[in-house]
């Protein structure tokens, strides 16, 4: 692959996953709106705190991969890493927020099918990544034990503790 075949790559995953935050800060504006504006029920501060805090940091994951699009090759790895991150704390908490509201909104059993779908998606995705290529199982193991390590503390965790 040439060096300018990698840069349209760059930039096409680059304007993917801004497509990708957007729709899902949009999402997470969305359902904070309708479930504080107009409802009159009192939510866990747990799922209203994922929420809120998922909506900057995936609009700081768009402006970081908007900057892997336009900046000079040699800062990708850089913008690709803090949009990454800032990515999958967002999308984890807006799953953590999912799974609070269904268990506080009496479907606790949808709760943990919910939780553990994730859970199990994420471990056959890593899988696949892994068999695909070997070479992936380091980094597709730190990141599979960042997000189970994530679900747990924001979801799993408050839930059994009683603090949703």
């Amino acid at each position: 692959m040439s060096n300018r075949e990698g840069q349209d790559l760059i930039r096409v995953k680059g304007s993917d996953r801004i497509q990708i935050n957007n729709i899902l800060a949009a999402a997470c504006i969305t359902i904070l709106s309708v479930l504080l504006g107009l409802s009159g029920q009192q939510f866990s501060d747990w799922m209203v705190i994922q929420l809120a805090v998922a909506i900057p940091l995936l609009v700081t994951s768009s402006l970081a991969y908007a900057k892997v699009s336009y900046r000079d090759a040699k800062e990708y790895p850089i913008w690709d890493s803090l949009g990454w991150a800032t990515l999958s704390l967002g999308y984890i908490m807006i799953l953590n927020a999912l799974t609070i509201i269904l268990y506080t909104s009496s479907y606790s059993t949808a709760s943990w099918w919910f939780v553990g779908t994730a859970a199990l998606l994420f471990v056959a995705y890593s899988a696949l990544d892994v068999k695909a290529n070997r070479k992936r199982l380091r980094e597709k193991g730190w990141k599979l034990g960042f997000y189970l390590a994530l679900m747990f503390l924001g979801g799993v965790l408050p839930m059994l503790a009683g603090w949703t």
